[in-house]
């Protein structure tokens, strides 16, 4: 496993909270097949009074992610390491009792057991069925507002294209689209 480790200005990483990071993303390494080729991207980010740290491993079918917000460091990365061990065992519990036939994505995931390991699959409690209208970026922003919702599914006229736009966590709009 390749650990990448980055901070801001707000962050001081000494040579121990490199170790530190990287040791608890190591561990990580248990969760995966050993012939697979993971990279962990660690950002450590300061604010005024708390350290946030984002952990990301992009995979060949998934990404985990996981965000953290924590008084120190050590506290913020055990955070995030205990999210992505927690999303590990959710998604090895889907591939098993799902598509464990298919090959994909199965193959990241070893046969290690947790016995912490939710026992429980989780499914969607509501479905709801839209339809979908042709509208403007513009459009679409004013009916989220409208319906004080905080995204929004329509099909972009620009480009014709399925389109979700959604209320950032700094305030502004972001789009998500699907491929032609």
């Amino acid at each position: 496993m390749k650990i990448n480790v980055r901070g801001n200005d707000l962050v001081k990483m000494s040579d121990n909270a490199r170790e530190y990071i990287t040791s608890h993303v190591e561990s990580l390494k248990k969760l995966f097949n050993q012939s697979e080729n993971v990279i962990a991207n660690v950002l450590c980010k300061g604010t005024d009074k708390d350290v946030i740290v984002e952990i990301t491993i992009p995979l060949k079918h998934i990404i985990l992610r996981a965000e953290s917000k924590a008084d120190t460091l050590y506290g913020a990365v055990d955070l995030a390491t205990d999210k992505i061990e927690r999303q590990l065992l959710r998604h090895k519990q889907k591939v098993n009792s799902i598509i464990k036939k298919r090959e994909g994505i199965s193959n990241y995931f070893s046969n290690l057991e947790s016995k912490e390991e939710d026992k429980t699959l989780k499914t969607a409690t509501k479905v709801k069925v839209i339809d979908a209208e042709v509208m403007t970026l513009d459009e679409a922003i004013t009916q989220m507002e409208m319906l004080d919702h905080d995204f929004f599914a329509f099909i972009n006229e620009a480009n014709h294209r399925h389109t979700i736009v959604y209320i950032r966590n700094d305030g502004g709009y972001g789009t998500i689209e699907t491929k032609e």
